[in-house]
């Protein structure tokens, strides 16, 4: 399936109470290293916590009260994208997990 259409949104209790406290925006993208290696470049999923500059890449979903803007080029595992609290200490954000590789 191209594009993500019918998205599910899973967020950890942590995840959602904190989004919620910093705005209840999210916008989710592609990050891609500009370095490369024998593999390829590295492609992890980036969140930011406003719109984006450009909301017409953007496909919009509403989630419990946020807001999300996600790329529409992204295609996911079984449609669903799962959204934790960051474990590292000291910095509080946003991870997602869920980006189809293959």
């Amino acid at each position: 399936m191209i594009g993500n259409t019918n998205l599910k949104f899973n967020f950890s209790e942590k995840a959602l109470n904190w989004v919620k406290k910093e705005g209840n925006v999210l916008s989710i993208d592609l990050f891609e290293s500009a370095t490369k290696c024998c593999v390829g470049s590295v492609q992890e999923l980036q969140v930011r916590l406003k719109e984006p500059s450009n909301p017409a890449r953007y496909s919009f979903y509403q989630h419990d009260g946020i807001h999300i803007f996600v790329e529409k080029s992204l295609v996911f595992k079984n449609n669903q994208l799962d959204f934790q609290l960051s474990k590292i200490p000291f910095f509080k954000g946003i991870t997602v997990s869920g980006l189809k590789r293959f």
